[in-house]
């Protein structure tokens, strides 16, 4: 294959002009008018001139300044020219002293082929002036005027002189073409060399004597020589131009790639700052979301030490409101004269504005809990209508209170549910607690019946209803249904958004049905089927219930596998352990399956499970073999169980803050009547006069109460009078409730005398602890890595203890 560019040039504004190189693929090669032959394996940017036959292919390339191979090729022939043109003088000079001023010294008579002599010369002389002047300009015109010169003035030369030999001048003109004309000139000019080297011979023979010599005598010979000189002169030319086309053409390849790889690079250039810019944009945008992650968790902190100061700082002054206000509006006789009835009015707005505003305190520290993924639920086995009449039992005097009648409508033998009573409960108080405040005239129904695989409760009013727009927004935070003209209700709208998130928590759902003026009606259903797993998010608590192991598929986040039976102890794994969801399950069994279906980082066995007890050593070992998890930790310890302060104290229950006066009397009244003297402690002391005034009214008897502000001072009253039931806070500014339950149990004299802890619920959750043994255990052993990190954690652990856990674990790691 053969190559044609033919080039273009525009002017630039600056700099080299811009070149456009329209490149053809020929298939015939050719250069210079030459049939070129070798092997063409190139299909691009072929420098080559000629007259071409029908093009192949076609490329455009362009360059800016690139040098061209007619340009490069048009700078020889204008060097050759040049260097021609130069040796012509002397030639010339030459030619005149062998012809003419040589005859002239030796000769005593003019010699009459001087004049042709001189003409021939100084045409030859003009044609070499005139190329050299000319080939910057017009390389072609001067090449041809200077070839064409030269052969005119080697023929009147010739003709004139008629020296034997004179016709081998005419190889000149055919060499000098073969240098600087193309195909055809080149042709031209040798068939005229001949031609006129043919004639100047005859021309010879006839006018001028027999020479002596083979070939004197002969006009073929010089003809033959200008022949063969031909030849020669058009083979090494093509020889030459072929072997500078198979360079160009190299030279072209290059250059080529070299531009391909300039672009390439460029757009890798181009490519790599985009993906420079793309990655800043990245990284900016990763910073951007690691400062949004950092103040959402500062939020969430911030929310939880909200929901912590709402506990520790406004319900407790709440509860000192509500429980002298619900006592001076009962037990006016308390304080010796009969209350004022307008006093006693207005005490009774003040204790139910006081209950409203702790209801609405506890709903956002509930809420508060469940959005930081700390609002934990207690499932277990549940009688649905037992739960139904519980909460009806409740709010009978509410509702009946209102005017309104209050019916059930429960399905008999309705199965039992996995859920947490308090909970589920608490739901069915708040949509009934709704219903009350929107209905004014008829009544409500309450009622449960199983559908499919769940059981679906219903709380149906007569009320005002709520508009089709405002049903899709009434299960948010803060948002009530417009009430109508004329009607106030109380609230803050937090109890149904609450609601959906206690069931939703339990794998169910909730919804409402309402038409404006006829009513409104709250569902929500519960699975029937008891989860083989319960699925726990990150960092929280029972998030929902996945139907069966199966559905529960590998997940890209890491997976800790809770094998409890204790609710109360997986809560606590979910609370607390971060970035990886947490799943329980009951028994070993279940925990095989599941582990060979989910793959999880890391298992936890309580050994509170069937046969967990002695769950270590070699049996903990073939365990691990049999279950078929090279790569995956189990570690065995004790979790919490549902009352671990009871069990570690030796205490006899406890009331969880805002106590009520209610609370109180029962705890009492489950302690029988041998209690008399009851030892108050806490370092409020207005709580210890609400305490004391709860006492000293109680239905069952006047109790003595003795009190006491700090834990030295509760261990003083011991030592002074033992009394015969202590009501224990945990947090004392001097020696903890902790402590000094302690020292009250390890005391032989008082061991015998009833605790009763009064304290918030996240105090006695930070209380919890394990005192046995913890063993970890994988199958195929801890790579060193491994084992620096557990070690490391441990010495973390020991070196600097958990603020909130003050008291370390005491049992041995083994």
């Amino acid at each position: 294959m053969s190559q044609e560019i033919r080039r273009l040039e525009t002017a630039g504004q600056h700099g080299p002009p811009a070149r456009l190189y329209r490149v053809a693929v020929w298939t015939q090669p050719k250069i210079q008018g030459f049939p070129l032959y070798g092997p063409w394996v190139y299909n691009q940017a072929g420098p080559f001139a000629g007259a071409p036959s029908e093009p192949r292919s076609e490329v455009v390339m362009s360059a800016q300044g690139y040098p061209h191979y007619q340009d490069e090729l048009a700078d020889l022939q204008r060097e050759a020219l040049k260097v021609i043109a130069i040796s012509t003088g002397p030639a010339s000079y030459i030619w005149l002293y062998v012809t003419v001023w040589w005859q002239h010294f030796h000769r005593d008579v003019p010699w009459p082929g001087a004049a042709g002599s001189y003409a021939g010369a100084g045409l030859v002389l003009l044609a070499a002036i005139l190329g050299y002047a000319l080939k910057g300009r017009r390389l072609a015109l001067a090449a041809h005027l200077f070839v064409w010169g030269t052969l005119a003035g080697i023929t009147i030369a010739t003709l004139s002189v008629g020296v034997p030999g004179a016709a081998y001048l005419f190889i000149l003109p055919v060499i000098f073409a073969s240098v600087l004309l193309n195909r055809l000139p080149f042709l031209l000019v040798a068939s005229v060399s001949t031609a006129l080297a043919l004639g100047s011979s005859l021309t010879r023979l006839q006018t001028a004597p027999a020479a002596v010599g083979p070939f004197a005598n002969s006009a073929i010979f010089p003809v033959l020589v200008i022949a063969f000189v031909t030849i020669a002169c058009w083979l090494s030319s093509r020889s030459l131009y072929t072997a500078l086309a198979w360079v160009w053409t190299e030279y072209e390849h290059a250059l080529h790639n070299e531009q391909a790889a300039r672009d390439r690079q460029g757009e890798l250039n181009r490519a790599l700052k985009a993906l420079g810019e793309a990655t800043y944009r990245l990284e900016r945008v990763n910073y951007m979301l690691a400062l949004a992650r950092d103040q959402a968790e500062d939020a969430r902190r911030l929310k939880q030490q909200f929901a912590q100061t709402i506990s520790h700082e406004l319900r407790t002054p709440l509860n000192l409101i509500v429980g002298y206000a619900e006592l001076m509006a009962e037990m006016p006789e308390h304080y010796g004269a009969p209350l004022p009835p307008a006093y006693t009015r207005d005490l009774s707005v003040v204790y139910r504005n006081a209950s409203h505003l702790q209801d609405l305190v506890n709903d956002i520290l509930d809420l508060a809990r469940i959005e930081a993924a700390q609002m934990s639920i207690l499932p277990e086995q549940t009688d649905p209508v037992q739960l139904v009449q519980q909460a009806l039992d409740t709010v009978r005097h509410l509702v009946e209170a209102r005017g309104l009648r209050l019916e059930a409508h429960i399905e008999d033998e309705l199965p039992v549910l996995w859920l947490d009573p308090v909970r589920i409960r608490q739901v069915l108080f708040n949509l009934i607690s709704n219903a009350v405040r929107f209905t004014e005239r008829g009544g409500i129904t309450v009622s449960a019946g199983r559908e499919g695989q769940e059981v679906v409760f219903a709380v149906a009013d007569t009320g005002v209803g709520i508009a089709e727009e405002d049903l899709a927004r009434i299960f948010e935070e803060f948002q009530q249904a417009a009430a109508g003209a004329g009607h106030r209700h109380e609230g803050a709208g937090l109890g149904l958004a609450i609601s959906r998130r206690f069931v939703e928590l339990h794998g169910g759902r909730m919804w409402a049905e309402s038409q404006v003026g006829q009513g409104s009606t709250f569902f929500f259903a519960l699975p029937v089927e008891r989860p083989p797993v319960l699925s726990l998010p990150q960092g929280g608590a029972v998030q929902g219930v996945v139907s069966s192991i199966g559905t529960a598929g590998p997940s890209e986040e890491p997976v800790l596998l809770a094998v409890t039976p204790s609710p109360a102890g997986a809560a606590l794994l979910a609370r607390h352990v971060h970035h990886c969801r947490t799943l329980v399950v009951t028994s070993l069994e279940e925990a095989r399956s599941t582990a060979r279906n989910l793959l999880p980082q890391l298992i936890v066995v309580d050994r509170k499970c069937e046969g967990c007890d002695d769950l270590y050593g070699p049996k903990l070992e073939a365990l691990t073999q049999a279950w078929g998890l090279p790569h995956t930790p189990i570690l065995t310890c004790v979790l919490p169980g549902e009352e671990p302060l009871r069990q570690k104290l030796a205490v006899d229950g406890y009331l969880v803050k805002p106590v009520s006066r209610q609370s109180v009397w029962d705890v009492l009244r489950r302690l029988g009547v041998d209690v008399d003297t009851v030892l108050v402690v806490d370092d409020d002391r207005d709580f210890v006069r609400l305490i004391s005034r709860m006492l000293e009214d109680s239905p069952l008897r006047r109790y003595q109460v003795t009190h006491a502000y700090s834990g030295q001072q509760a261990l003083a009253r011991m030592r002074q009078q033992p009394p015969d039931l202590v009501l224990l806070d945990l947090m004392l500014p001097d020696l903890g409730g902790y402590e000094v339950a302690q020292r009250i149990r390890a005391n032989p004299s008082w061991e015998h005398i009833p605790i009763v802890i009064i304290s918030a619920q996240e105090e006695i959750d930070r209380r919890e602890q394990t005192l046995a043994p913890i063993t970890v255990a994988k199958a195929d052993g801890l790579y060193p890595t491994e084992l620096i990190r557990w070690v490391q954690s441990a010495v973390d652990m020991a070196v600097k203890p958990s603020q909130e856990n003050p008291t370390p674990p005491t049992g041995p790691v083994s």
